[in-house]
Protein backbone atom coordinates (compact mmCIF):
# COMPACT_ATOMS: atom_id res chain seq x y z
CA UNK A 1 0.00 0.00 0.00
CA UNK A 2 1.10 3.36 -0.70
CA UNK A 3 2.05 6.14 2.03
CA UNK A 4 -0.04 9.38 2.05
CA UNK A 5 3.20 10.80 0.84
CA UNK A 6 3.83 8.23 -2.26
CA UNK A 7 0.38 9.39 -3.32
CA UNK A 8 0.92 13.41 -2.84
CA UNK A 9 4.30 13.03 -4.73
CA UNK A 10 3.14 11.87 -7.83
CA UNK A 11 3.87 14.70 -10.61
CA UNK A 12 0.45 15.17 -11.50
CA UNK A 13 -1.00 14.24 -8.84
CA UNK A 14 0.22 17.29 -6.45
CA UNK A 15 -0.81 19.52 -9.63
CA UNK A 16 -4.10 18.59 -9.41
CA UNK A 17 -4.31 18.87 -5.98
CA UNK A 18 -2.63 22.32 -6.20
CA UNK A 19 -5.20 23.12 -8.30
CA UNK A 20 -8.20 21.76 -6.38
CA UNK A 21 -7.17 23.60 -3.34
CA UNK A 22 -7.70 27.00 -5.38
CA UNK A 23 -11.07 26.16 -6.54
CA UNK A 24 -13.59 22.93 -7.02
CA UNK A 25 -13.45 21.38 -10.56
CA UNK A 26 -15.09 18.77 -13.07
CA UNK A 27 -12.64 16.87 -15.34
CA UNK A 28 -13.17 18.91 -17.83
CA UNK A 29 -12.18 22.19 -16.03
CA UNK A 30 -8.75 20.30 -14.25
CA UNK A 31 -7.94 19.54 -18.09
CA UNK A 32 -8.39 22.88 -19.38
CA UNK A 33 -6.60 24.17 -16.25
CA UNK A 34 -3.48 22.04 -16.05
CA UNK A 35 -2.74 22.16 -20.48
CA UNK A 36 -1.46 18.73 -20.88
CA UNK A 37 -2.64 16.13 -18.82
CA UNK A 38 -5.08 13.73 -21.27
CA UNK A 39 -8.29 12.64 -20.17
CA UNK A 40 -7.39 8.93 -19.27
CA UNK A 41 -4.52 10.27 -17.32
CA UNK A 42 -6.76 12.32 -15.66
CA UNK A 43 -9.60 10.32 -14.72
CA UNK A 44 -6.82 7.51 -13.22
CA UNK A 45 -5.11 9.72 -11.05
CA UNK A 46 -8.24 11.32 -10.02
CA UNK A 47 -9.22 7.83 -8.75
CA UNK A 48 -5.87 7.38 -6.89
CA UNK A 49 -6.84 10.77 -5.06
CA UNK A 50 -10.04 9.63 -4.64
CA UNK A 51 -9.74 6.13 -3.12
CA UNK A 52 -7.13 7.46 -1.17
CA UNK A 53 -9.54 10.27 0.52
CA UNK A 54 -7.74 12.87 -0.55
CA UNK A 55 -9.90 14.29 -3.10
CA UNK A 56 -13.89 13.92 -3.25
CA UNK A 57 -16.86 14.59 -5.35
CA UNK A 58 -18.04 17.41 -3.69
CA UNK A 59 -21.55 17.94 -6.36
CA UNK A 60 -22.90 16.19 -9.53
CA UNK A 61 -24.70 17.60 -11.90
CA UNK A 62 -27.22 16.51 -15.05
CA UNK A 63 -25.52 17.48 -18.33
CA UNK A 64 -27.48 16.04 -21.08
CA UNK A 65 -28.55 12.89 -19.95
CA UNK A 66 -24.90 12.34 -18.01
CA UNK A 67 -23.68 13.22 -14.76
CA UNK A 68 -20.99 15.46 -13.87
CA UNK A 69 -18.74 15.35 -11.17
CA UNK A 70 -17.39 18.08 -9.28
CA UNK A 71 -14.13 17.20 -7.16
CA UNK A 72 -12.27 19.07 -4.36
CA UNK A 73 -9.68 18.75 -2.12
CA UNK A 74 -9.95 17.26 1.66
CA UNK A 75 -8.02 19.97 2.95
CA UNK A 76 -6.97 18.17 6.12
CA UNK A 77 -6.27 14.72 4.60
CA UNK A 78 -3.79 16.12 2.42
CA UNK A 79 -1.44 17.15 5.67
CA UNK A 80 1.61 14.64 5.91
CA UNK A 81 1.74 13.81 9.48
CA UNK A 82 4.64 14.50 11.78
CA UNK A 83 4.52 10.84 12.30
CA UNK A 84 5.24 9.47 8.85
CA UNK A 85 7.37 12.45 8.18
CA UNK A 86 9.62 11.25 10.85
CA UNK A 87 9.08 7.32 9.18
CA UNK A 88 10.95 8.33 5.80
CA UNK A 89 13.94 7.10 5.02
CA UNK A 90 16.68 9.37 3.55
CA UNK A 91 16.17 7.96 0.19
CA UNK A 92 12.62 8.95 0.72
CA UNK A 93 13.21 12.09 1.65
CA UNK A 94 15.28 12.79 -1.31
CA UNK A 95 13.01 11.32 -3.69
CA UNK A 96 10.04 13.54 -2.73
CA UNK A 97 12.33 16.98 -2.53
CA UNK A 98 13.41 15.48 -6.17
CA UNK A 99 9.49 15.80 -7.31
CA UNK A 100 8.75 18.47 -4.97
CA UNK A 101 11.01 20.52 -6.56
CA UNK A 102 10.46 19.61 -9.94
CA UNK A 103 7.14 20.97 -9.58
CA UNK A 104 7.92 24.12 -8.57
CA UNK A 105 10.44 24.07 -11.20
CA UNK A 106 7.57 23.47 -13.78
CA UNK A 107 5.47 26.57 -11.99
CA UNK A 108 8.55 29.05 -12.29
CA UNK A 109 8.72 27.90 -15.48
CA UNK A 110 5.03 28.43 -16.94
CA UNK A 111 5.09 31.78 -14.64
CA UNK A 112 8.24 33.07 -16.67
CA UNK A 113 7.71 31.93 -20.16
CA UNK A 114 3.46 33.72 -19.43
CA UNK A 115 5.63 37.28 -19.06
CA UNK A 116 7.42 39.55 -20.95
CA UNK A 117 11.07 40.73 -19.89
CA UNK A 118 9.94 44.02 -19.46
CA UNK A 119 7.27 42.50 -17.19
CA UNK A 120 7.80 43.74 -13.41
CA UNK A 121 8.45 40.54 -11.49
CA UNK A 122 8.46 42.16 -7.99
CA UNK A 123 5.21 43.62 -8.35
CA UNK A 124 3.88 39.84 -8.73
CA UNK A 125 5.55 38.70 -5.60
CA UNK A 126 8.35 36.86 -7.48
CA UNK A 127 11.38 36.28 -5.61
CA UNK A 128 13.54 33.30 -4.50
CA UNK A 129 16.76 33.47 -2.15
CA UNK A 130 18.44 32.01 0.60
CA UNK A 131 18.81 33.70 3.99
CA UNK A 132 20.79 31.94 6.51
CA UNK A 133 19.60 32.30 9.79
CA UNK A 134 21.81 31.71 12.88
CA UNK A 135 19.38 30.78 15.74
CA UNK A 136 19.91 28.93 19.20
CA UNK A 137 17.25 26.16 19.97
CA UNK A 138 14.78 28.89 21.46
CA UNK A 139 15.02 31.26 18.93
CA UNK A 140 14.78 28.61 16.59
CA UNK A 141 11.54 27.09 18.31
CA UNK A 142 10.20 30.88 18.56
CA UNK A 143 10.93 31.61 14.65
CA UNK A 144 8.80 28.09 13.91
CA UNK A 145 5.84 29.57 16.27
CA UNK A 146 5.77 32.25 14.63
CA UNK A 147 6.36 31.30 11.14
CA UNK A 148 3.09 28.76 11.36
CA UNK A 149 0.52 31.14 13.14
CA UNK A 150 1.31 33.16 10.05
CA UNK A 151 1.30 30.87 7.51
CA UNK A 152 -2.15 29.67 8.95
CA UNK A 153 -3.17 32.93 9.33
CA UNK A 154 -2.80 33.64 5.35
CA UNK A 155 -3.37 30.54 4.18
CA UNK A 156 -6.77 30.64 5.96
CA UNK A 157 -8.08 33.26 3.63
CA UNK A 158 -10.56 31.87 0.46
CA UNK A 159 -10.50 32.48 -3.11
CA UNK A 160 -12.29 35.79 -4.31
CA UNK A 161 -12.27 37.29 -7.71
CA UNK A 162 -10.38 40.44 -6.37
CA UNK A 163 -7.65 38.30 -5.19
CA UNK A 164 -4.62 36.61 -7.33
CA UNK A 165 -2.58 33.15 -6.06
CA UNK A 166 0.59 32.97 -5.09
CA UNK A 167 2.61 29.79 -4.38
CA UNK A 168 5.11 30.07 -0.86
CA UNK A 169 7.61 26.99 -1.49
CA UNK A 170 9.29 26.39 1.86
CA UNK A 171 12.10 24.57 2.32
CA UNK A 172 14.30 24.66 6.02
CA UNK A 173 17.75 23.23 5.17
CA UNK A 174 20.01 22.56 8.55
CA UNK A 175 23.68 22.74 8.84
CA UNK A 176 25.70 19.36 9.00
CA UNK A 177 28.17 21.24 10.55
Amino acid sequence: MKSKADILLHPVRMRIVQALLQEDMTVYQLINKLGDVPQATMYRQLKTLVDSDLVKVKEERAIKGAIEKVYGVIKEHTRISKEEFASLSSEEHLNYFTTYHTHLLREVQDYLMSKSPKDDYKMDGFSYGITPLYLSEEEKKDFFERYHALLKEFASKQPAADKKTITLATMFIPSTK
